[in-house]
């Protein structure tokens, strides 16, 4: 997102020094939804409830869902969307919040796309392929480095992007600390110094809805205008330099050996030329400056707060080439080579009381996030389809370790005892969702863990609500605390799931007579800006939120603990544990944890025992991604993550994925 803080310069120098070993896939805040249905960030990995007729359950939609058959299927329409929050910027690098990703997600597109279990496909190249490995690790640029100073509070004099710090040196107590700029990476990629080398063909012919053609000078341009800006620290964790080959071939090359690098790499949009010279957060009809894209609609009018609306790109790439000629398809001849519909709009509708009325008062066709209570109405209705998919994305507490006394472990390890998870679900949730006895969900198992039934055994034992042995733990720590602690816990007021879930928490660590808790609650916008405030860690403040994660299992630990991520999303408490963020990095990078799935669980199981001794968070529940549609809205499946639940829904040839609108 835009991201409405007071960051000092000090921190977003400190920022780019920490750049090159860290965040993995890019995390957004979860908005105003209902935490028990993906929280606007498809939070959750939720057991039960199953997919209702509409998929599988699991996101892996087959483009009939609520029982369509796709040869009914009608072109035309338009789609009406209830949103969840104000859209607060159209300029990809500049936000990260879910309502602004899924709003651009109509009209910018990358190079490649995934479908609904991660597996990667070219979308915007034709193809790709990784054309040399080399193990070295991130020393090895040592000779290109350039020497910068660095003040007492570690802050490196520079606006270049900083790609690698030197792993042996350290701003805040040396004078001058080693890194790599940009113009050093490319001379160390020419003497042949890089981890992975990728190579993208291009499609030719590709254009942006302005008519301007897409070429390799436009995709080198677009990773650059990523530097330096709000998500430039999980761009450039991995990304070391990009270079135009000729018109329609780009490489990419990746710092070092990167169990991800399929997906992070060409993890960015495609800008115009004009677009990529653009100020940061600069693309925004607010600024009188409207996004072009590739993709398959068009921005025609915006109104801040209120609305936005698409018209159907009519010189749409990939309907001139035809689906069929993308080699990876396999789908019917007569699949639709773009969305089917003509129009999109894409209506604000924050309180979820009202959205869940212009629903039922044909004002809109489809909209998620309602609050679980809501949920069970439309399920018993033949009028609606309730959509729940398994999502990747958590909810979280984070506690304030800065200030004394919540540097004690075994204080956070207490508390963590008094988080009634199952309550939660159960209770608040109204059983859409699943408690988190583990910090990895069911979308990021597959190399995030050697052994979920081990773990589970191993981890869930110290998530378990348990008041005795909190109390037990609480007793022990009388004469080194002062006793009953005062704390404030906070979270946004528009998620009535989260702020029922927050009360209940304070309710339970009240009742051991150790803790006094107040709870406070912010508008969204208001709190995203408050925790993101590089001091909030020192405010003593427990705060609350939600995250959406990736498909890549390092999300679901690197946002909120790596260092790397200390004043921006998703480490708002300020943890700095430089052992843990070797496991974290040694969990991604590396030839065996590449090359071996078995190697990476193995890898990220040490990284899972550390958090739950630590205990620097305590995530409540891996949700789901929840999308209630009128009948009108026909063969939506949803999807993981709900930044892309509707690009997904209507069209996404990958898993045969395609609705439509109905009228009749």
């Amino acid at each position: 997102m835009s991201q409405d803080t007071k960051e000092s310069g000090t921190v977003l120098n400190r920022r780019r020094l920490l750049q090159g070993a860290g965040a993995a896939g890019v995390t957004a805040f979860a908005g105003c939804t209902g935490d028990g249905n993906g929280d606007g960030n498809g939070n959750g990995d939720g057991n039960g409830n199953g997919g209702n007729g509409n998929g599988d359950g699991n996101g892996n939609g087959d483009g009939n869902g609520n029982g369509d058959d796709q040869g009914e299927i009608q072109e035309g329409g338009t789609l009406r969307i209830g949103g969840t929050a104000n859209v607060d910027s159209f300029d990809p690098p500049y936000s990260t919040d879910t309502t602004s990703t899924m709003a651009q997600n109509f009209i910018f597109e990358g190079l490649t796309t995934t479908d609904s279990e991660g597996n990667v496909y070219p979308w915007l190249a034709e193809s790709y392929e990784l054309l040399e490995t080399n193990d070295v690790d991130r020393t090895a640029y040592a000779d290109y480095m350039v020497s910068l100073p660095a003040d007492d509070e570690g802050v490196i004099d520079t606006d270049e992007q900083i790609i690698i710090q030197h792993p042996e040196d350290d701003p805040l107590s040396q004078d001058e600390v080693r890194v790599l700029t940009p113009a050093e990476a490319a001379d160390a990629v020419s003497d042949g110094t890089f981890g992975m080398q990728y190579r993208y063909e291009l499609h030719e012919g590709v254009t942006f809805s302005n008519g301007e053609e897409m070429t390799a000078t436009q995709v080198v341009n677009s990773l650059r205008r990523y530097e330096n800006s709000d998500v430039s620290a999980q761009t450039f964790d991995s990304v070391l330099h990009i270079e135009e080959v000729d018109e329609y071939t780009v490489d990419i090359f990746a710092q070092i050996i990167d169990a991800e690098a399929e997906g992070q790499l060409p993890g960015f949009v495609v800008f115009t030329e004009e677009q990529s010279q653009a100020a940061g957060g600069e693309i925004d009809p607010r600024q009188e400056y409207m996004p072009i894209g590739t993709g398959p609609f068009v921005l025609t009018e915006f109104s801040d707060e209120s609305f936005a609306e698409y018209e159907k790109n009519d010189s749409y790439w990939l309907e001139e080439l035809g689906i069929q000629n993308k080699s990876w398809f396999e789908g019917p001849e007569d699949f639709p080579s773009g969305p089917v519909i003509d129009a999109i709009e894409f209506e604000i509708i924050p309180d979820n009381a009202t959205r869940s009325a212009a629903l039922q008062n044909d004002e809109i066709d489809t909209t998620l996030g309602l609050s679980s209570s809501t949920l069970d109405e439309f399920e018993s209705s033949e009028d609606y389809n309730v959509d729940v998919v398994e999502a990747g994305g958590y909810t979280y507490i984070q506690y304030p370790l800065q200030v004394e006394p919540w540097d004690n472990p075994q204080l956070r390890r207490a508390v963590n005892h008094l988080v009634p998870r199952e309550a939660i679900v159960n209770n608040i949730l109204n059983g859409y969702g699943s408690p988190a006895w583990t910090d990895i969900p069911t979308p990021a198992q597959g190399s995030g863990t050697a052994d979920y039934e081990a773990l589970l055994e191993e981890i869930k034992p110290t998530n378990e609500y348990n008041p005795e042995r909190a109390t037990e733990l609480l007793e022990e720590l009388e004469g080194d605390i002062d006793f009953p602690i005062e704390v404030q816990m906070e979270t946004n007021a528009d998620n009535d799931d989260r702020v029922a879930l927050v009360e209940l928490i304070a309710e339970s660590m009240e009742q051991t007579d150790f803790f006094e808790v107040e709870v406070e609650t912010y508008e969204w916008n208001t709190y995203v800006g408050r925790v993101l405030d590089p001091e909030y860690g020192e405010r003593g403040h427990i705060p609350c939120i939600g995250l959406s994660g990736t498909f890549n299992p390092g999300s679901f630990c690197n946002a909120l603990h790596h260092s790397d991520n200390v004043g921006q999303c998703c480490n708002l408490v300020g943890v700095d544990n430089a052992e843990l963020d070797d496991l974290i990095d040694d969990a991604r990078y590396g030839t065996d944890v590449a090359e071996s799935v078995e190697a990476r669980g193995e890898a990220y199981d040490e990284v899972w025992s550390v958090l739950a001794d630590e205990r620097y968070s305590s995530i409540t529940h891996f949700s789901v991604n929840s999308t209630v549609s009128s009948n009108e809205f026909r063969g939506f499946n949803g999807y993981p993550f709900s930044e892309s639940t509707y690009s997904y829904g209507l069209y996404a040839p990958t898993d045969e994925q395609i609705a439509w609108v109905n009228r009749e």
